[in-house]
């Protein structure tokens, strides 16, 4: 049986992200040995999903009113919509390269005959590779795309790196752009995504979105404290029309 190492990170609460004060290494080649993945749940009539690669599970989120995995008692939850695992930080799972098939499932409600898969796919994987694994669209069997995370150009220590992911169903193209004014990545239509871009800031980052052609700010995401040398995905989820967590926003996570 194969084995998969895997890190555990909390799931981050809200859009903000704040980060430690410390000197990032920025490395010059990819980690080897092993293939970096993140689960990103942004399918919002989904049910909260497991991942499982090559039929053993890798996936686990807090029990519910833990405030970690070691206090918590009872079976850790599903990645539920809005959630990344291992969490928005910038910790990866561990698995090993090569063929491999993988599976989301939503948990067993009664007996382990009960669980539903949601999704299967062989995927190919590259040693010392980072990608996300991000869930999309409506209802309830969801769209999955497969994500190489290839950030190897950010080496610039004193900038800050941002890729924008655009997945709003029913949406237009958008626009990102910092919040003191200037446009930084344009015209990114539905299940699009932009290269990751150097921005010249290095604290308290704010960025807005909007359709592009417009001057209607839709949301807003700050990231709090130092990035200098950070790598991000901002990503816009939801569905135009709907109203509370689903409605168009901004979530983001680490890749660096």
């Amino acid at each position: 049986m194969r084995t998969y190492t895997y890190l555990i990170a909390l799931l981050a609460i809200g859009l903000g992200w704040s980060c430690q004060r410390e000197t990032l290494f920025v490395p010059s080649t990819p980690i080897p040995a092993g293939v970096r993945i993140k689960l990103v749940h942004s399918a919002p009539d989904a049910a909260p999903v497991d991942l499982y690669i090559n039929g053993q599970k890798i996936s686990a989120g807090l029990p519910t009113g833990a405030s970690s995995i070691s206090a918590g008692t009872g079976t850790p939850t599903a990645i539920a919509y809005g959630n990344t695992f291992p969490g928005s930080t910038a910790s990866y799972a561990v698995v090993q390269a090569g063929q491999a098939d993988y599976m989301l499932s939503t948990p067993a409600a009664t007996t382990a005959g009960s669980a539903t898969t949601v999704a299967t796919q062989t995927l190919s994987l590259t040693d010392g590779s980072y990608y996300s694994l991000i869930t999309y669209g409506t209802g309830a069997q969801p769209q999955v795309a497969l994500l190489t995370d290839d950030f190897s150009a950010a080496n610039d220590p004193n900038k800050f790196y941002v890729r924008f992911i655009n997945i709003i169903s029913n949406g237009p193209a958008y626009d990102v752009a910092l919040s003191s004014g200037q446009t930084i990545i344009t015209n990114v239509p539905y299940q699009s995504r932009s290269p990751f871009t150097a921005i010249d800031i290095s604290n308290n980052a704010s960025f807005v979105f909007r359709a592009t052609g417009t001057t209607t700010n839709i949301g807003t995401l700050t990231f709090t404290g130092s990035t200098a040398g950070r790598v991000f995905t901002i990503i816009a989820q939801g569905v135009v029309g709907r109203t509370g967590t689903q409605a168009p926003r901004l979530s983001s996570y680490v890749n660096r």
